[in-house]
């Protein structure tokens, strides 16, 4: 079984990283998209994810791939509209990233309370707000979930070495603000922190660091099998 791993950028970097950490599961191949090059380097809000969608879709529809892979895994940390819109197009399973992560929250029974960790601030109102329509409640689900905190680091950064100090402050930081909140869970809120979820944990034992591709690969290998 084949699954199609779609970096909705055109950002070769992002999709060079994604091929590096990921490990197919076994009887699983894994095949890797980068958006063309009308789709914008880095996503970074609600106007550059219309943009992603208007420029991969098409894209994706031309070269026949909507047909040839039995689950896709759109890896933008959102609620993308690529998402729902390759949904109509293919019988296969999709799954975007976040909603893996979401799903993992939710369905891990060790786990108390969880928050995202994105990119930069201007995600953090529509990841809690992608977190509200993902749980179909009308308001923040704070039993469950902390409200999205930012590393203030460019996507296109995120994977080098030389900013991982950077990150390690702003967790710990976010941490401290949080020790009251019962958290053990943080979620990589961006397809960018592929891999850094390993050394992380190592920083910060008793938290779980959940790496949104790597999940999102697990929860995609499931449905397959389960809609086979």
């Amino acid at each position: 079984m084949s699954i199609l791993v779609i970096n909705p950028n055109s950002s070769q970097k992002v999709t060079d990283n994604l091929e590096k950490i990921l490990v197919a599961p076994p009887g699983i191949e894994l095949a890797f998209y980068t958006g063309p090059p009308e789709a914008p380097k880095e996503i970074d809000g609600e106007r550059t994810l219309r943009l992603s969608e208007k420029a991969v879709l098409p894209d994706l529809l031309k070269k026949n791939l909507h047909t040839k892979y039995l689950g896709y895994l759109v890896c933008c940390y959102s609620d993308h509209p690529l998402v729902h819109s390759l949904a109509k197009e293919t019988k296969a399973p999709v799954l975007g990233i976040m909603q893996a992560t979401l799903l993992y929250s939710y369905a891990n029974a060790r786990l108390n309370k969880s928050f995202v960790l994105t990119s930069t601030s201007g995600w953090n109102a529509l990841l809690d707000a992608a977190i509200v329509s993902f749980t179909g409640t009308e308001t923040f689900p704070s039993k469950k979930f902390q409200r999205t905190r930012a590393l203030d680091v460019l996507v296109l950064s995120l994977s080098d070495p030389e900013e991982f100090k950077k990150i390690t402050d702003r967790v710990e930081k976010f941490l401290h603000e949080y020790r009251d909140d019962d958290i053990d869970c943080v979620l990589l809120g961006c397809a960018g922190m592929a891999g850094l979820d390993e050394k992380l944990t190592a920083k910060f034992p008793g938290i779980v660091f959940v790496d949104s591709v790597k999940i999102g690969v697990e929860f995609l290998t499931g449905l397959m099998h389960f809609h086979q």
